[in-house]
């Protein structure tokens, strides 16, 4: 079958009876055209079914119109709501979204070079970078050479230069905290993300210290460190309601572990609330999911985003 051949913006300024550059503002729906000469234009736009390419004309004023979202490792939850935001404002603004999953060489370390490169061929106008990938400031260092306009969500330490969008991860852990203390609990445990995640650290610190002002001791056997996925939870809940004494509460450091714990408890037979008390972070949409629901603090992921 023989291919179509593209219709022209020449063909269709002659058959409106117009210039090209005529066409062109009616494409570009600009208020230096007559509303005759306007109507010309589109009906033989539509006669000729003409379709720009936008591609061609974007990269001609500089612009390719490409938002990207690096990730890692992430939160399928936190991804998801993030994700469905940043394509629903892509599309309310004109752009177009590309995902990059973020490499790792056989080791398991990043290369920052690397995958700085291959953003670079893809030509994007701008760049989100999830929280995890935050606390690697080579990588970020490295990015911001080369992409134009980038955001960084989450908390994390990098200079001033930035542009980032965090959340108090401090005073919301803290606040949960005291929440479970206030309804009696004494041996709480707490399961946080990444070691060398800023909003990790910072949710570990905001449990301290509401633990050191209402006087209680935190012990080893309570501190897990998880990996912000439902298996790490799962994991964790073994362990931690197989000890001689176990906790009454869990505090996870988001919702994908905390639902990972109360399906531990669930294959121990605990009867929830009743027999622990299971806390997480973020309020994605899978704390709503599970039976019973999850306490969780809310974290604006879609107007971060």
């Amino acid at each position: 079958m023989a291919r179509s051949r593209s219709i022209t913006i020449k063909e269709v300024a002659e058959l409106a009876e117009v210039s090209q550059m005529t066409v062109s503002r009616v494409l570009n729906q600009s208020d230096a055209v007559r509303e005759e000469t306007r109507k010309r234009g589109q009906d033989a736009i539509r006669q000729l079914n003409y379709r720009p390419n936008l591609m061609a004309r974007n990269l001609a004023r500089g612009k390719s119109l490409l938002l990207g979202v690096l990730y890692q490792n992430s939160s399928s939850a936190y991804l998801g709501e993030m994700m469905v935001t940043a394509l629903k404002t892509c599309r309310q603004e004109g752009h177009h979204l590309v995902l990059e999953d973020m490499p790792q060489s056989e080791d398991g370390s990043i290369q920052p070079q690397a995958i700085a490169d291959r953003l670079a061929l893809v030509g994007l106008d701008g760049l989100i970078v999830t929280p995890l990938l935050a606390r690697t400031s080579e990588l970020i260092d490295t990015l911001a050479e080369q992409i134009p306009q980038m955001v960084v969500l989450g908390t994390n330490n990098l200079n001033s230069g930035i542009t980032r969008i965090s959340f108090d991860d401090f005073s919301g852990a803290k606040k949960l905290t005291e929440a479970l203390i206030n309804k009696g609990h004494k041996r709480i445990a707490f399961l946080s993300g990444h070691a060398d995640c800023p909003a990790s650290i910072a949710r570990r610190d905001g449990f301290e210290a509401a633990m050191a002002d209402a006087g209680l001791k935190m012990t080893s056997d309570l501190m897990i460190e998880g990996e912000y996925n439902l298996e790490t939870g799962m994991a964790a809940g073994d362990k931690l309601l197989s000890q001689s004494k176990r906790p009454t509460a869990v505090f996870c450091a988001n919702d994908d572990m905390a639902a990972g714990v109360q399906l531990a408890a669930h294959r121990k037979g605990l009867k929830l609330p009743d027999d622990l008390s299971v806390a997480g972070f973020d309020d994605t949409a899978i704390a709503n999911l599970v039976w019973p629901q999850i306490t969780t603090v809310r974290q604006p992921i879609g107007r971060m985003t």
